[in-house]
C-alpha cells in the first residue's frame, strides 16, 4: 500500500503539472473568470460522477459534509473564486515557466496565515520561506524593461488566497473528501461564471474549447485532489507534500517542451532558489513528522 500511495502522490503532482502550459493556451480562447469557471466545474462535475458510480466505497468510513460546514464552504468557495481569475490572469500576462515557479510561494502565504491559527514555524522553515520570498520577488520585476510585472503580481496574489483557503479547508478535513471537492468545484465554477458575466467577458462559445477545459479541470483539480488525499491516508501529510513538491518543476519542463518559451537569466536565479528553498521546507516537513 505504501508503494501504491507513493504512486497516488506523484500522480497527484503529475496531473497538476499539466494545468498552467495547459491554461497558458487555453487562455487564448477563453478569458480568465471563464476559465476559471470551467475548469472548476469539470473538477466538480466529474467527480461528482464518480460519486455517483463508486457511492458505497466513497461513503465507506466517511463522515458525511452538513449544515454545520455551510459557512466553512463558503469561505473556500470565494476564496478559490478569486484565487482561480487571479491566477489564470496571471498565467495570460506571463510565461508558463515563470508562473509553474509561482505556485511555489502558497508554501509562504499557507505557513505566514497559519501564524494567526496559532501553529509555529521552526528556524529552518523560516530559512526556506525566505528564499521562497525573495525568489518569488525576482520573478515579479521585469528587469529587462526595469518594470513589476503584474502576471507575476496577480500569480502571487492568488497564491495568497489559496494559503488563507488552505488554513480554513483544515476544518473540512475531517469530512469525506471527495463532497468537500465535489461541492468546491461546483461552488466555484458557479460563481466564476457569475463574475464572468458581470465582468462582461467574451463569451466562449467553442464546444472544443469548454470541453478541452471541463476535461482539464477534471484530471488536473479534480482527480489530482483525490489522488492527493488517497497519499495522504498511508504516508501521511508531510511525506505526501514531498512528493508532491515536484509538480511545479514537472509543469516548468512541460513548458519548455511543448510552448518553447525562452529561459532567462533572471529565471534561472528564481529556479535555483526556488528548488534550494523547496528543499529546505520539504526536509522541515519530513522531519517534523
Amino acid at each position: 500500500m505504501k508503494r501504491l500511495a507513493i504512486g497516488y502522490a506523484l500522480l497527484s503532482a503529475l496531473l497538476y503539472a499539466v494545468y498552467t502550459p495547459a491554461a497558458k493556451v487555453l487562455g487564448i480562447s477563453c478569458p480568465p473568470a471563464y476559465l476559471t469557471a470551467y475548469l472548476y466545474l469539470g473538477s466538480g462535475i466529474g467527480l461528482g460522477i464518480l460519486y455517483l458510480l463508486f457511492k458505497r466505497r466513497f461513503e465507506q468510513n466517511e463522515k458525511s459534509i452538513d449544515s454545520a460546514d455551510i459557512f466553512d464552504l463558503a469561505i473556500v468557495i470565494v476564496l478559490n473564486v478569486g484565487a482561480g481569475i487571479l491566477l489564470n490572469l496571471g498565467i495570460k500576462l506571463s510565461s508558463a515557466v515563470s508562473m509553474s515557479l509561482v505556485g511555489n510561494f502558497e508554501i509562504v502565504a499557507t505557513s505566514i496565515i497559519a501564524l494567526f491559527f496559532g501553529e509555529r514555524i521552526s528556524r529552518r522553515l523560516w530559512g526556506g520561506i525566505v528564499i521562497i520570498l525573495i525568489a518569488s520577488i525576482v520573478l515579479s520585476f521585469d528587469a529587462s524593461h526595469l518594470k513589476v510585472s503584474w502576471g507575476i503580481v496577480w500569480g502571487l496574489l492568488a497564491t495568497v488566497l489559496w494559503g488563507l483557503e488552505n488554513n480554513f479547508t483544515k476544518k473540512l478535513s475531517v469530512k469525506n473528501p471527495i463532497q468537500v471537492v465535489i461541492v468546491k468545484g461546483l461552488g466555484v465554477g458557479c460563481g466564476s461564471y457569475l463574475v464572468a458575466l458581470v465582468a462582461g467577458e467574451r463569451a466562449v462559445t467553442s464546444g472544443s474549447v469548454i470541453l478541452t477545459c471541463l476535461i482539464l479541470g477534471f484530471f488536473a483539480f479534480g482527480l489530482s485532489i483525490l489522488m492527493y488525499v488517497l497519499a495522504q491516508r498511508y504516508l501521511g501529510a508531510a511525506k505526501t507534500s514531498a512528493y508532491y513538491a515536484i509538480s511545479p518543476f514537472v509543469s516548468v519542463i512541460l513548458s519548455l517542451i511543448f510552448l518553447h518559451e525562452a529561459i532567462t537569466g533572471q529565471f534561472v536565479l528564481a529556479f535555483i532558489l526556488m528548488v534550494v528553498g523547496i528543499w529546505i521546507v520539504v526536509a522541515d516537513t519530513l522531519a517534523a513528522e
